[in-house]
Protein backbone atom coordinates (compact mmCIF):
# COMPACT_ATOMS: atom_id res chain seq x y z
CA UNK A 1 0.00 0.00 0.00
CA UNK A 2 1.41 3.66 -1.07
CA UNK A 3 1.21 6.21 1.25
CA UNK A 4 0.48 9.56 0.56
CA UNK A 5 2.60 12.69 1.50
CA UNK A 6 -0.86 13.79 3.28
CA UNK A 7 -1.34 10.80 5.02
CA UNK A 8 2.42 11.21 6.52
CA UNK A 9 1.17 14.48 7.31
CA UNK A 10 -1.35 13.60 9.02
CA UNK A 11 0.92 10.70 11.14
CA UNK A 12 3.13 12.92 11.78
CA UNK A 13 0.85 14.99 14.11
CA UNK A 14 -0.44 11.99 15.03
CA UNK A 15 2.69 11.26 16.72
CA UNK A 16 2.92 12.39 19.81
CA UNK A 17 -0.84 11.86 20.75
CA UNK A 18 0.30 8.23 20.00
CA UNK A 19 3.11 8.04 22.46
CA UNK A 20 0.99 9.04 25.23
CA UNK A 21 -1.45 6.46 24.73
CA UNK A 22 1.06 3.88 24.23
CA UNK A 23 2.52 5.09 28.27
CA UNK A 24 6.12 4.35 28.56
CA UNK A 25 7.03 2.31 25.86
CA UNK A 26 8.70 4.98 23.96
CA UNK A 27 10.04 7.42 26.73
CA UNK A 28 13.67 8.32 26.69
CA UNK A 29 15.85 6.23 28.94
CA UNK A 30 17.10 7.85 32.23
CA UNK A 31 20.85 7.36 32.79
CA UNK A 32 21.14 5.91 36.17
CA UNK A 33 22.05 8.17 38.92
CA UNK A 34 25.68 7.93 40.35
CA UNK A 35 26.68 8.82 43.80
CA UNK A 36 29.12 8.45 46.18
CA UNK A 37 29.79 6.73 49.35
CA UNK A 38 32.33 7.26 52.07
CA UNK A 39 33.18 6.88 56.11
CA UNK A 40 33.64 10.15 58.00
CA UNK A 41 33.78 10.73 62.04
CA UNK A 42 32.73 14.19 61.34
CA UNK A 43 30.15 13.27 63.95
CA UNK A 44 32.36 12.19 67.08
CA UNK A 45 32.60 8.59 65.78
CA UNK A 46 33.01 7.12 62.35
CA UNK A 47 29.82 6.39 59.96
CA UNK A 48 28.93 5.71 56.66
CA UNK A 49 27.83 8.67 54.14
CA UNK A 50 25.88 9.07 51.30
CA UNK A 51 26.23 12.13 48.55
CA UNK A 52 25.36 13.27 45.13
CA UNK A 53 28.09 13.05 42.73
CA UNK A 54 28.87 16.76 43.35
CA UNK A 55 28.95 16.70 47.16
CA UNK A 56 25.29 17.67 48.05
CA UNK A 57 22.89 15.77 49.53
CA UNK A 58 24.63 14.37 52.08
CA UNK A 59 22.69 11.98 54.19
CA UNK A 60 24.43 9.53 57.46
CA UNK A 61 23.52 6.29 56.86
CA UNK A 62 24.33 4.18 59.39
CA UNK A 63 23.92 6.81 62.67
CA UNK A 64 24.80 4.55 65.60
CA UNK A 65 27.13 5.30 68.19
CA UNK A 66 29.71 2.82 67.57
CA UNK A 67 32.11 2.99 64.61
CA UNK A 68 31.04 2.14 61.28
CA UNK A 69 32.63 2.49 57.69
CA UNK A 70 34.43 1.11 54.72
CA UNK A 71 31.43 0.34 52.88
CA UNK A 72 30.89 -1.73 49.32
CA UNK A 73 28.20 -1.42 46.80
CA UNK A 74 26.90 -4.21 45.51
CA UNK A 75 24.76 -3.13 42.21
CA UNK A 76 23.20 -6.58 41.80
CA UNK A 77 21.41 -6.69 45.21
CA UNK A 78 21.05 -2.51 45.72
CA UNK A 79 23.04 -2.80 49.11
CA UNK A 80 25.87 -2.15 51.24
CA UNK A 81 28.01 -3.95 53.06
CA UNK A 82 30.22 -2.23 55.73
CA UNK A 83 32.13 -2.89 58.87
CA UNK A 84 31.35 -2.11 62.51
CA UNK A 85 32.49 -2.45 65.69
CA UNK A 86 28.60 -2.27 66.97
CA UNK A 87 28.82 -6.01 68.28
CA UNK A 88 31.64 -5.37 70.63
CA UNK A 89 34.46 -2.80 71.56
CA UNK A 90 37.62 -5.57 70.33
CA UNK A 91 35.57 -7.12 67.25
CA UNK A 92 34.71 -6.26 64.02
CA UNK A 93 31.54 -7.09 62.40
CA UNK A 94 29.92 -7.42 58.43
CA UNK A 95 27.00 -5.87 58.39
CA UNK A 96 24.48 -5.19 55.14
CA UNK A 97 22.12 -2.33 54.66
CA UNK A 98 19.76 -1.20 51.83
CA UNK A 99 20.81 1.86 49.52
CA UNK A 100 19.46 3.96 52.26
CA UNK A 101 20.48 2.92 55.03
CA UNK A 102 17.56 0.77 55.96
CA UNK A 103 17.17 -2.97 57.14
CA UNK A 104 20.73 -2.95 58.26
CA UNK A 105 21.76 -6.43 59.92
CA UNK A 106 24.77 -8.61 61.01
CA UNK A 107 25.78 -11.24 58.95
CA UNK A 108 28.89 -12.34 60.54
CA UNK A 109 28.13 -12.65 64.35
CA UNK A 110 30.19 -15.97 64.45
CA UNK A 111 33.89 -13.72 63.51
CA UNK A 112 35.53 -11.08 63.82
CA UNK A 113 36.41 -9.22 60.60
CA UNK A 114 39.90 -7.79 60.03
CA UNK A 115 40.47 -4.92 58.23
CA UNK A 116 40.51 -5.66 54.61
CA UNK A 117 36.89 -4.52 53.43
CA UNK A 118 34.11 -7.16 53.36
CA UNK A 119 33.62 -7.13 49.29
CA UNK A 120 30.63 -8.51 47.45
CA UNK A 121 30.88 -11.17 44.60
CA UNK A 122 29.97 -9.71 41.23
CA UNK A 123 26.90 -12.05 41.32
CA UNK A 124 25.57 -10.55 44.82
CA UNK A 125 25.66 -14.09 45.73
CA UNK A 126 28.32 -13.83 48.24
CA UNK A 127 30.52 -11.28 50.24
CA UNK A 128 34.02 -12.28 50.63
CA UNK A 129 36.03 -10.90 53.99
CA UNK A 130 39.36 -11.45 56.44
CA UNK A 131 39.28 -12.98 59.68
CA UNK A 132 41.54 -14.31 61.95
CA UNK A 133 43.79 -11.77 62.42
CA UNK A 134 47.74 -12.21 62.83
CA UNK A 135 47.26 -15.36 64.54
CA UNK A 136 45.66 -17.20 60.91
CA UNK A 137 44.35 -14.85 58.86
CA UNK A 138 41.71 -16.98 56.69
CA UNK A 139 39.60 -15.88 53.48
CA UNK A 140 35.87 -15.96 54.31
CA UNK A 141 32.22 -16.20 52.20
CA UNK A 142 29.44 -15.45 53.63
CA UNK A 143 25.83 -15.39 51.67
CA UNK A 144 23.86 -12.40 51.53
CA UNK A 145 21.44 -13.50 54.59
CA UNK A 146 24.28 -14.38 56.72
CA UNK A 147 22.76 -17.86 56.98
CA UNK A 148 25.86 -19.81 55.19
CA UNK A 149 29.72 -19.40 55.93
CA UNK A 150 32.55 -21.07 54.00
CA UNK A 151 36.12 -20.96 55.24
CA UNK A 152 37.71 -20.94 51.41
CA UNK A 153 41.44 -21.07 52.27
CA UNK A 154 41.84 -23.14 55.64
CA UNK A 155 45.36 -22.84 55.85
CA UNK A 156 47.76 -22.35 58.84
CA UNK A 157 49.46 -19.39 57.18
CA UNK A 158 48.19 -15.59 56.86
CA UNK A 159 46.01 -15.86 53.82
CA UNK A 160 44.10 -12.13 52.86
CA UNK A 161 41.32 -11.77 50.41
CA UNK A 162 42.24 -9.45 47.44
CA UNK A 163 39.53 -9.46 44.64
CA UNK A 164 36.75 -10.88 42.90
CA UNK A 165 37.04 -12.24 39.21
CA UNK A 166 35.00 -10.26 37.22
CA UNK A 167 32.23 -13.28 36.59
CA UNK A 168 32.49 -14.02 40.20
CA UNK A 169 33.76 -17.65 40.01
CA UNK A 170 37.44 -16.98 41.15
CA UNK A 171 38.73 -15.67 44.44
CA UNK A 172 42.54 -14.07 44.31
CA UNK A 173 43.77 -13.70 48.22
CA UNK A 174 47.69 -12.90 48.82
CA UNK A 175 49.44 -15.56 50.90
CA UNK A 176 52.77 -16.11 52.66
CA UNK A 177 52.30 -20.03 52.59
CA UNK A 178 55.29 -20.43 50.74
CA UNK A 179 57.22 -18.19 52.58
CA UNK A 180 56.82 -14.67 50.96
CA UNK A 181 53.63 -12.98 50.14
CA UNK A 182 52.54 -14.02 46.64
CA UNK A 183 48.75 -13.89 44.60
CA UNK A 184 46.88 -17.35 44.47
CA UNK A 185 43.62 -18.23 42.88
CA UNK A 186 40.61 -20.12 44.01
CA UNK A 187 37.27 -20.89 43.00
CA UNK A 188 34.50 -20.03 45.02
CA UNK A 189 33.47 -23.25 45.22
CA UNK A 190 36.04 -24.02 47.04
CA UNK A 191 38.92 -26.67 46.32
CA UNK A 192 43.01 -26.46 45.99
CA UNK A 193 44.32 -22.73 45.87
CA UNK A 194 46.53 -22.51 43.08
CA UNK A 195 49.41 -19.64 43.03
CA UNK A 196 50.06 -17.35 40.17
CA UNK A 197 53.15 -15.75 41.27
CA UNK A 198 56.57 -17.29 42.58
CA UNK A 199 58.09 -17.35 45.90
CA UNK A 200 60.89 -15.59 45.18
CA UNK A 201 59.38 -12.21 45.24
CA UNK A 202 56.64 -10.44 47.48
CA UNK A 203 53.57 -9.98 44.92
CA UNK A 204 50.28 -8.04 46.21
CA UNK A 205 47.16 -5.54 45.27
CA UNK A 206 46.39 -7.35 42.49
CA UNK A 207 43.19 -6.54 40.16
CA UNK A 208 41.78 -8.32 37.22
CA UNK A 209 40.53 -6.87 34.10
CA UNK A 210 37.41 -6.19 33.10
CA UNK A 211 37.25 -8.72 31.07
CA UNK A 212 38.98 -11.30 33.09
CA UNK A 213 41.82 -12.47 30.92
CA UNK A 214 44.44 -10.07 32.37
CA UNK A 215 45.59 -9.39 36.39
CA UNK A 216 47.39 -6.27 37.19
CA UNK A 217 49.70 -6.00 40.25
CA UNK A 218 52.63 -4.70 42.25
CA UNK A 219 56.02 -7.10 42.73
CA UNK A 220 59.27 -6.34 44.06
CA UNK A 221 60.82 -8.85 42.31
CA UNK A 222 63.22 -6.75 40.12
CA UNK A 223 64.66 -5.04 43.43
CA UNK A 224 61.78 -2.00 43.44
CA UNK A 225 58.22 -2.19 43.74
CA UNK A 226 56.29 -1.86 40.10
CA UNK A 227 53.71 -2.78 38.15
CA UNK A 228 53.19 -5.69 36.43
CA UNK A 229 50.75 -7.65 34.02
CA UNK A 230 49.81 -11.55 34.36
CA UNK A 231 47.46 -13.70 32.71
CA UNK A 232 44.92 -15.35 34.64
CA UNK A 233 46.86 -18.23 35.08
CA UNK A 234 49.81 -16.43 35.90
CA UNK A 235 51.43 -16.67 32.75
CA UNK A 236 52.65 -14.00 30.01
CA UNK A 237 54.03 -11.85 32.21
CA UNK A 238 54.85 -7.91 31.48
CA UNK A 239 56.63 -5.21 33.29
CA UNK A 240 54.41 -2.23 33.29
CA UNK A 241 56.29 0.56 35.14
CA UNK A 242 60.22 0.87 35.44
CA UNK A 243 60.81 4.10 37.63
CA UNK A 244 63.32 4.33 40.77
CA UNK A 245 60.51 5.13 43.54
CA UNK A 246 57.62 3.38 44.64
CA UNK A 247 54.74 1.98 41.75
CA UNK A 248 51.98 -0.03 42.84
CA UNK A 249 48.12 0.23 43.72
CA UNK A 250 47.15 -0.87 40.05
CA UNK A 251 42.76 -0.21 39.29
CA UNK A 252 41.66 -0.49 35.61
CA UNK A 253 39.52 2.00 34.05
CA UNK A 254 36.21 0.63 33.31
CA UNK A 255 36.83 -0.25 29.86
CA UNK A 256 39.67 -1.61 30.12
CA UNK A 257 41.92 0.85 28.22
CA UNK A 258 44.00 2.53 31.52
CA UNK A 259 45.62 1.94 34.23
CA UNK A 260 45.79 4.54 37.62
CA UNK A 261 47.84 3.29 40.06
CA UNK A 262 50.07 5.53 42.73
CA UNK A 263 53.47 6.45 42.39
CA UNK A 264 56.30 8.08 43.97
CA UNK A 265 58.59 8.64 41.57
CA UNK A 266 58.63 12.50 42.24
CA UNK A 267 59.29 12.04 45.60
CA UNK A 268 55.76 11.99 47.10
CA UNK A 269 52.42 9.79 46.80
CA UNK A 270 50.95 10.68 43.15
CA UNK A 271 48.24 9.43 41.21
CA UNK A 272 48.80 8.66 37.71
CA UNK A 273 47.35 6.84 34.85
CA UNK A 274 48.85 4.74 31.83
CA UNK A 275 48.11 2.78 29.01
CA UNK A 276 46.97 -0.74 29.70
CA UNK A 277 50.11 -1.72 28.11
CA UNK A 278 52.09 0.94 30.22
CA UNK A 279 52.85 3.57 27.90
CA UNK A 280 52.01 7.02 28.01
CA UNK A 281 52.28 7.38 31.72
CA UNK A 282 50.85 11.04 33.30
CA UNK A 283 50.58 12.41 36.59
CA UNK A 284 47.21 13.31 37.20
CA UNK A 285 47.58 14.84 40.88
CA UNK A 286 50.76 16.67 40.38
CA UNK A 287 50.36 17.81 44.44
CA UNK A 288 53.45 19.23 46.70
CA UNK A 289 55.72 16.88 48.22
CA UNK A 290 54.48 17.75 51.86
CA UNK A 291 50.61 16.36 50.83
CA UNK A 292 49.47 13.03 51.07
CA UNK A 293 47.45 11.21 48.30
CA UNK A 294 46.04 7.78 49.56
CA UNK A 295 45.63 4.75 47.36
CA UNK A 296 42.37 3.32 47.40
CA UNK A 297 41.70 5.40 44.20
CA UNK A 298 37.96 4.79 42.63
CA UNK A 299 37.18 5.12 38.33
CA UNK A 300 33.57 6.30 38.02
CA UNK A 301 31.07 3.86 36.35
CA UNK A 302 31.16 5.63 33.33
CA UNK A 303 34.77 5.85 33.17
CA UNK A 304 34.86 10.15 33.12
CA UNK A 305 36.64 10.46 36.92
CA UNK A 306 38.45 9.13 39.57
CA UNK A 307 37.77 9.35 43.32
CA UNK A 308 40.83 9.88 45.72
CA UNK A 309 42.09 10.85 49.08
CA UNK A 310 44.01 14.25 49.97
CA UNK A 311 45.04 16.43 52.81
CA UNK A 312 46.48 18.94 50.66
CA UNK A 313 43.52 20.97 52.58
CA UNK A 314 45.06 20.28 56.00
CA UNK A 315 43.24 16.72 56.72
CA UNK A 316 41.68 14.03 54.57
CA UNK A 317 38.99 14.13 52.38
CA UNK A 318 37.35 12.93 49.50
CA UNK A 319 38.52 14.26 45.76
CA UNK A 320 37.21 13.85 42.50
CA UNK A 321 39.01 14.69 39.05
CA UNK A 322 38.27 13.98 35.57
CA UNK A 323 40.31 11.09 34.42
CA UNK A 324 42.98 13.51 32.82
CA UNK A 325 43.82 14.93 35.96
CA UNK A 326 41.84 17.73 35.59
CA UNK A 327 39.55 20.13 37.42
CA UNK A 328 39.90 18.47 41.02
CA UNK A 329 37.47 19.30 43.31
CA UNK A 330 37.01 18.84 47.30
CA UNK A 331 33.51 17.20 47.73
CA UNK A 332 33.35 17.08 51.66
CA UNK A 333 35.47 20.16 52.59
CA UNK A 334 35.74 19.01 56.54
CA UNK A 335 37.81 19.47 59.00
CA UNK A 336 37.07 15.48 60.18
CA UNK A 337 38.58 12.67 57.99
CA UNK A 338 37.03 11.64 55.22
CA UNK A 339 37.93 8.41 53.29
CA UNK A 340 37.47 5.13 51.93
CA UNK A 341 34.74 6.60 49.40
CA UNK A 342 33.06 4.36 46.77
CA UNK A 343 30.77 5.25 43.47
CA UNK A 344 26.89 3.72 44.53
CA UNK A 345 24.82 3.30 41.40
Amino acid sequence: MKISAQDWKKFALMWPVLLLLMGCQFRPVTPARTQIAFMSNRDGNFEVYLMERDGSGLVNLTNNESNDGVPIWSARNKSFSFITARDGENRLSVYRMDADGGNQAALSKELSVDGVPPVWSPTGEWIAFGSGGEENAEVYLIDSSGEKLVNLTNNPAQDNFSTWSPDGQTVLFTSDRDGTVNIYAVSAQGGEARALTGPESANGRPDWSPNGGLIAFMSDRDGDVEIYLMDSTGQSLTRLTNQPGFDGFPVWSPDGKKIAFVSARDGNAEIYVMNADGSNPQNLTNSPSQESVQGDLAWSPDGKQLLFHSDSDGNMDVYVMNADGSNPQNLTKNPATDFASIWVR
